[in-house]
């Protein structure tokens, strides 16, 4: 596996098993919508040569959506030190789910098609789903940039899977998202501090490993 389709498997497994606090449990209606700030990510990732160095590091911003009782969104933002980036989005199509609280080790992942709208926007779109944790993430990678997009201009978002129709609540630019693109190197113009990936930062941190 090419490391840059390696480095875009890890960040969905992320958004798959990670247990954040606001996926683990059920979520309350009740709440007014915001962006809730996951822990920053530090990955090493290697391949199946054991004993040699990690093929590259990887470094992960996450935000997820919170409050309301529709889907969760969440947007992941990666920067490696061999200069790649990308910015991935996940939906969590049931949020009262618990699969966070006892993840599996292997991911069995299945396709699907839907219809996603953004505005005025209405396209077909391909989702790899996770059906254990009911999260779907698209091939397309312009998806993420439009759905960053819809946040910041208040556009309506729905999305059609499995015959059933979601209308998605998101959060307007809160402290949380502000952050988030402040920080991620594909929405602020490329900036990004690579020094995070120094030899003696990587020991200070204590990253962990991804096979």
């Amino acid at each position: 596996m090419r490391y840059l389709d390696k480095a875009c498997y890890l960040a969905t497994a992320l958004f798959i098993s990670m247990g954040s606090s606001i996926y683990a449990d059920a979520q309350n209606i009740a709440d007014p919508l915001s962006w809730v700030q996951e822990r920053d990510q530090l990955w090493s990732v290697d391949s199946s040569d054991a004993g040699n160095a990690p093929n590259f590091f990887s470094y992960i911003l996450i935000i997820t959506s919170s409050g309301g009782d529709g889907p969760q969104l969440q947007f992941s933002c990666q920067a490696t030190n061999r200069g790649d980036k990308s910015l991935q989005i996940g939906f969590k199509l049931d949020p009262q789910n618990t699969y966070e609280q006892a993840p599996k080790q292997r991911l069995r992942f299945l396709e699907m098609s839907g219809i996603l709208t953004i505005g005025d926007d209405r396209k077909s779109e391909r989702f790899q789903y996770h059906p254990d944790s009911s999260k779907i993430t698209p091939y397309n990678r312009s998806v993420p940039k439009r759905l960053f997009n819809a946040v910041v201009r208040g556009d309506a978002v729905q999305l059609k899977v499995q015959n059933n129709t979601y209308n998605i609540a998101l959060p307007g630019t809160d402290e949380a998202f502000s952050r988030f693109a402040k920080k991620c190197p594909v929405i602020n113009g490329g900036k990004f501090d690579q020094s995070i990936f120094d030899q003696d930062q990587l020991a200070d941190t204590g990253v962990s490993g991804a096979n």
